[in-house]
């Protein structure tokens, strides 16, 4: 989902290739009257059905934890919220704050480097790694979850092997608390388990305003439909 507009009741969709019909596209597709806009923002997986050229039985896809019970982060921020400004280190050891990057478009997730799941952090990088090849006006921004193993120097080595060049895609640490902070403002939940950490998954997109524009939850979304929703908020 790249956009939502409740007044004129039509939602912008980057979706797959349909099998026969058409090929993966960006559309925008009225919506029936009585389903409700309220439960979908941007960068929500959505799934529905098209009768009489309007989207009906509109319903938000499933994440891979939704049926893990955790409490909500205290400081998670909702679509349209400023994001408030904070401080972390990047890759090569120098002081990030975000404030760094008001201005720019900004697509924000989280992983760590041991991540023994393909679909997951790798898949995520995979993503990254595919939008930095093809824009170049978005910043991007991976923090680790395993501040006490992702050194800088380590985090280095990560990203030279996605092939990141360190400015336009940083990867940033800090204290436990800081990210544990940074982590809620995005509504990331995570905690150690059997020697690895099992967590949530969300990447957000900031606006050139400093507010959070959309948040893709889980990473079973398409590297071009992660590049549709950076370019619809670059051309806003």
């Amino acid at each position: 989902m790249l956009a939502v507009d409740s007044s004129k009741r039509t939602i912008l969709v980057s979706h797959r290739p349909i099998e026969k019909y058409m090929p993966a596209m960006t559309m925008q597709f009225p919506v029936a009257p009585k389903e409700d806009l309220s439960k979908v923002a941007p960068g929500a997986r959505v799934v529905f059905e098209l009768r009489d050229s309007k989207a009906c039985n509109l319903r938000v896809r499933q994440t891979e934890l939704q049926d893990v019970k955790v409490e909500t982060p205290k400081n998670q921020l909702a679509i349209g919220d400023p994001v408030p400004d904070f401080t972390l280190m990047d890759q090569n050891s120098r002081v990030v704050h975000f404030s760094d990057f008001r201005g720019r478009v900004t697509a924000l997730d989280f992983i760590y480097t041991r991540c023994p799941l393909p679909d997951v952090c790798p898949r995520l990088s995979a993503n990254f790694a595919y939008v930095f090849k093809r824009l170049t006006d978005v910043q991007l921004l991976s923090i680790t979850i395993d501040p006490q193993w992702d050194t800088p120097q380590v985090l280095s080595e990560y990203g030279s092997r996605w092939q990141s060049d360190g400015e336009r895609w940083r990867f940033l640490t800090g204290t436990p608390d800081q990210i544990r902070n940074v982590s809620g403002l995005f509504g990331l939940i995570y905690w150690p388990e059997d020697g690895s950490i099992t967590h949530t998954v969300a990447t957000a997109i900031i606006g050139r305003d400093g507010k959070l524009a959309a948040r893709i939850d889980g990473s079973s979304h398409r590297p071009e439909q992660l590049r549709d929703l950076i370019e619809h908020f670059n051309h806003k």
